[in-house]
């Protein structure tokens, strides 16, 4: 059987209670060891920034989404509400006498002249004094720049 020096499990052999026993006995000072920052893994530090990125990203989806949801939802409460309304003015007419009806029916073919009249010449009411088509009419008190042709 051959003796192994190195594979001593003796601990009388150990090198830190000599540096214990010295440091305590004020024979061996401590040194200062520089101490490094750690370095800032570039690969983490990219990451980072690119799930803040990507974050900020699905963020704006999701409220791209909601608002496109909520803008969906509205135009079908919109078209409910219409179809509720034409629904109501349906059975009025019903219940109406020939002579309402006939009343009604005027009624509507001069609102839609009225309509066209206003989309042809411009709104004169919504004008409020100036020409209805040009838009370039003088108002009381303007100055007149007359030029020579």
């Amino acid at each position: 059987m051959a003796d192994n020096w190195d594979d001593s499990d003796d601990d009388w052999d150990v090198d830190s209670d000599e540096d214990e026993l010295d440091k305590k006995l004020g024979l061996k000072k401590e040194e200062d060891v520089p101490t490094f920052e750690e370095e800032e893994d570039l690969a983490l530090a990219e990451k980072a920034r690119q799930m803040e990125i990507n974050t900020a990203n699905l963020k704006k989806k999701g409220q791209a989404l909601a608002a496109k949801k909520e803008a969906e939802e509205e135009r079908k409460m919109e078209e409910e509400l219409a179809r509720k309304a034409m629904e109501m003015e349906a059975e009025m007419e019903e219940n109406m006498t020939t002579e309402e009806r006939r009343l009604l029916e005027k009624r509507r073919v001069e609102e839609a002249d009225n309509a066209l009249t206003d989309d042809l010449f411009g709104g004169v009411d919504s004008s409020a004094g100036k020409a209805a088509v040009g838009g370039n009419a003088m108002g009381a008190g303007g100055t007149v720049k007359m030029k020579d042709l």
